[in-house]
């Protein structure tokens, strides 16, 4: 066998290789930003060992102080995500005394000591680190202060079960940081109140931290979120069977909120809640101040209304409950709540006679028209009334038309002023009126706003004035082409004469 040589030409090639790679890192026109991307991607692709390569590779290659610092916290993360734990804490310990002067690192990495701590499964360990850094940073760094104390909080009530002294901590950070630091002094009384809720069961303490929470930190909070916690407020006074206190924490819900989305679901709760404390007249009153205050948020008033239909019948008065039906199916305006409304029509015909006859006239009606299923005149299968525009509507107390009149006033002319008295109208049992208002915002709209304003005029205002959802398609007609149709050859009638 003969001896393999080296040839020495392919070995200094390879000493160049790597001298060009180590020389291209230390030279002056090295890449910095190139390099921590590449490294950071390794991080991503969950290549860690290669990532921590690079980066002792760059730590000797980049020596600005702030780069170090970039690169060794970068080599921190990527060790826990390694989960090399010990070598961790031995370089956050190596990073805090080289840069002994600056706090703001001394400060995260002492948050990360306490972290890695607790994965090491030393919580004893981990409570220490933060409380020395809560005594040391409440001077000059509330904020980290603040956070050291929550993440002690909750080692002490997660990892050590030890919720009382969690709690201690929570109402400490609550206290001392509220002006320094909100967003954390909320966090704290936040962590109270699902303490109580939650683990304690304390559901009085729980409604109590809640609506602390959402009266003094208002602030921190988007609406949707402060919508969240007074939720919360309000369902744990019922747990601890408060329905009075529950009521008013979700009228002052309704009060504080800025969206008229989330301040009309306050006002259906406030309805709900006293359906559900056996006072329906009561509840409708309720359900109906939500239709007069936010009448374009329909979401909202198809749910009141619906309400007000199970308000009726809570008593008993089929008749009326059959009226109120009739004016949720006239204020229905697209497919899917049309359907819905009518099943709930349905029900209430069949409550009012004991039998299913009326009721299946009206939906046999309201899908086919009077000619029925064949759509020829005087045959067997016709349909001889239309039920629903024999139903009355409820008749409106004094305090109701008040209230109907007082919001109808209140809406400006205009599109979106002349949709909500459309709207305020149909609700309040007129559904000319309601017509009318939704025929002046269609020529109020701009181009834009017709295919909407058409919709709303046609599937609610005239639906309701006709009390028929069979021949709405002619009417659209209308709208499109004028009195002589699609075609250019038809002669159809006005359907707004008289609005």
């Amino acid at each position: 066998m003969r001896a393999m040589k080296i040839r020495p030409s392919v070995f200094v090639a390879g000493l160049t290789l790597a001298a060009l790679v180590s020389v291209g890192l230390a030279a002056e026109n090295k890449d910095y930003q190139k390099d921590l991307r590449a490294a950071q991607s390794q991080q991503r692709s969950k290549r860690y060992r290669e990532c921590l390569k690079a980066c002792d590779q760059m730590l000797e290659a980049y020596k600005e102080t702030w780069q170090a610092k970039e690169l060794t916290w970068l080599k921190v993360e990527t060790l826990v995500l390694d989960s090399q734990y010990e070598a961790t804490l031995k370089a956050l310990a190596d990073l805090a005394k080289a840069y002994s002067e600056d706090k703001e690192l001394q400060a995260a990495a002492a948050l990360r000591t306490g972290d890695v701590q607790r994965l090491l499964k030393k919580p004893e360990d981990a409570v220490a680190v933060y409380r020395k850094l809560a005594e040391a940073a409440a001077k000059d760094q509330p904020e980290q202060a603040a956070e050291a104390l929550l993440r002690a909080g909750e080692t002490l009530a997660a990892d050590l079960k030890k919720p009382d002294q969690a709690l201690a901590l929570y109402r400490e950070v609550e206290s001392k940081f509220a002006a320094l630091d909100a967003k954390r002094a909320a966090e704290a009384l936040r962590r109270i109140a699902t303490a109580h809720e939650a683990e304690g069961k304390d559901f009085l303490k729980a409604a109590a931290a809640y609506q602390a929470l959402t009266e003094k930190h208002a602030a921190v909070f988007d609406d949707g979120t402060l919508a969240g916690l007074c939720g919360k407020a309000v369902e744990c006074f019922l747990k601890a069977e408060k329905p009075a206190e529950a009521t008013a924490a979700a009228r002052k819900a309704e009060e504080s909120l800025k969206s008229v989305g989330l301040k009309a679901s306050f006002g259906i709760r406030l309805g709900d809640l006293l359906l559900e404390q056996k006072r329906p007249a009561e509840a409708r009153a309720e359900y109906q101040r939500i239709i007069c205050s936010y009448p374009l948020e329909q979401g909202a008033c198809q749910n009141a209304q619906a309400k007000i239909v199970e308000a009726y019948r809570a008593e008993s008065q089929w008749a009326d409950a059959l009226g109120a039906a009739r004016i949720l199916y006239d204020a229905a305006g697209d497919e899917s709540s049309i359907r819905n409304a009518a099943q709930v029509v349905a029900q209430a015909f069949l409550a009012a006679d004991g039998s299913l006859g009326r009721a299946n006239d009206f939906l046999a009606y309201q899908r086919f028209g009077p000619d029925g299923p064949d759509g020829k005149p005087k045959t067997e299968d016709d349909i001889a009334a239309n039920r629903l525009a024999e139903v009355k509507y409820p008749t409106p107390s004094a305090a109701a038309n008040q209230q109907f009149q007082a919001a109808v006033k209140a809406q400006p002319d205009g599109y979106e002023g002349y949709r909500a008295k459309g709207f305020l109208y149909v609700y309040w049992g007129k559904p000319k009126e309601g017509a009318g208002q939704f025929r002046l915002a269609f020529k109020a709209a701009t181009l834009n706003q017709v295919p909407a304003a058409s919709q709303e005029l046609v599937l609610v205002g005239m639906k309701a004035f006709t009390a028929s959802f069979r021949g709405l398609d002619r009417i659209f007609e209308y709208l499109s082409y004028g009195p002589k149709g699609k075609s250019g050859k038809e002669n159809l009638p006005d359907p707004f004469a008289g609005l």
